[in-house]
């Protein structure tokens, strides 16, 4: 028998406690998936980055006290193996070429449905 395969750990940054607490909901039926922390700051995640050293962070592009881009490129200066995705509800050409060029591995729009995330 095969040994059981461990769960992705995510740590979840949004500045909206409703937006966290609904994806920690989505998230929690899927044993394949840990939601190890959550942030609701700039500073918050990059402390808990540290902190946790998730396999993948899951960053809203606008939060307050300075730009979700530097967090992203804060990862790969760092040499965590953090993956960074992108969740937002910013869909024009400027912000995703901006988290593209932070080194983000995915940019997810909100709207995606919590089977597809």
């Amino acid at each position: 028998m095969q040994p059981k395969p461990k769960p992705v750990r995510v740590l979840v940054a949004d500045d909206h406690e409703v937006v966290r607490v609904g994806l920690r909901t989505l998230l929690a039926p899927f044993s394949s998936i840990e939601i190890v922390g959550e942030a609701a700051t700039l500073a918050g995640a990059s402390a808990e980055l540290q902190r946790l050293k998730p396999d993948v962070l899951l960053l809203d592009v606008r939060m307050p006290g300075g730009s979700s881009f530097a967090v992203a490129r804060e990862v790969q200066k760092t040499g965590l193996e953090t993956r960074v995705l992108f969740l937002t509800s910013y869909a024009d050409d400027e912000t995703i070429f901006e988290a593209i060029s932070s080194g983000a591995d995915g940019y997810l729009l909100k709207e995606i449905s919590g089977k597809d995330l």
